[in-house]
């Protein structure tokens, strides 16, 4: 078994890409509905998501898309930013430098540095977009490097094992963008998000095409929610990442002795059946209190690999 801060630095490189990428992703749909609405009204709903409203207000800015990008693109000093979560992989990537291809060294630091480059100076609105999408292509671009040139050892188990489990966090906080804000009141006065809304999230979860090819029309919320959370042929829906996770925790026992424990393999079954067994209803308060149980059941198992994999006393 490789060393504890070995696994665990791999672990965070994974997260902390994929993390970025569902950050523009989320940046940029936000944006897209913005041109018509009022900057509060816009964009805090991703502050909340991000549970960082308190964080932001520190800054003494009005909530404006200007303002809460310039926030998640430069502030190194927010945890929770694009500049600090690029930092702290090149971070991972630098105690791994022996262990990881050079090809992933290099385009993990010609990454960071340009988002150094762009955290220097003022954002525009017109920019916003095409920041975005250049910020996700770097993240393909990462990942394209570790598929195509890194060896198939603990590293990259569990590199993939932690991309996996930030992707099926971040699915959920998409979805419960709409809806994080209803767990007090009546479903009937929750605004429910229209075609638009679900048309342009699946877009922005590089889902429109595939969920098309199977429903064939414009989403039904219930059908929109059901695919990003349960298509098994979707690499970016919640159980598509779930079975990731697990195969991959499968695969660390199998091939490299690296039993589970009870904690990590109670949590796995746990958050698996709960994908197994959904509500009845997949809109208001019920789905948000379902996404709120998916999210609990991805921290206590990341908690369960740390205790067991990452902890030096184990």
């Amino acid at each position: 078994m490789m060393l504890a801060r070995f696994a665990e630095n791999a672990f965070w490189l994974g997260r902390y890409i994929e993390r970025t990428e569902s950050l523009v992703r989320l940046l940029a749909v936000t944006d897209n509905f913005a041109a018509d609405q009022e900057g509060e009204s816009a964009w805090l709903p991703v502050l909340k998501v991000y549970d960082d409203v308190e964080a932001f207000a520190a800054r003494g800015k009005p909530v404006s898309g200007l303002n809460v990008a310039q926030f998640y693109f430069s502030d190194r000093a927010h945890p929770n930013s694009i500049a600090n979560n690029i930092a702290m992989a090149k971070s991972n990537a630098r105690t791994l430098r022996h262990l990881i291809s050079t090809e992933t060294w290099r385009q993990i630091s010609v990454f960071e540095s340009r988002v150094c480059a762009i955290a220097k100076r003022r954002l525009a609105n017109s920019k916003l977009s095409d920041l975005c999408e250049e910020i996700r292509n770097a993240c393909f671009t990462h990942n394209g490097v570790i598929e195509s040139t890194c060896y198939r050892d603990e590293v990259w188990l569990f590199n993939r094992l932690g991309a996996a489990l930030e992707r099926a966090d971040q699915v959920t906080r998409f979805i419960d963008m709409k809806y994080f804000q209803v767990d007090a009141g009546d479903d009937a006065f929750v605004n429910v998000p229209d075609v638009a809304w679900w048309n342009t999230l699946l877009r922005s979860a590089s889902g429109y095409h595939a969920f098309q090819r199977r429903y064939s029309f414009n989403p039904d919320p219930a059908q929109a929610a059901e695919f990003l959370l349960f298509d098994t042929q979707f690499p970016r829906s919640v159980r598509g990442a779930a079975n990731t996770v697990f195969g991959h925790l499968k695969t660390l026992e199998r091939d490299f002795d690296a039993r589970p424990g009870p904690a990590v393999s109670d949590a796995a079954s746990a958050f698996s059946d709960r994908l197994m067994t959904p509500p009845e209803k997949l809109s208001g308060r019920v789905l948000h209190r379902y996404l709120d149980q998916i999210q609990r059941d991805i921290i206590a198992l990341a908690n369960g690999l740390k205790d067991r994999y990452f902890s030096p006393a184990n």
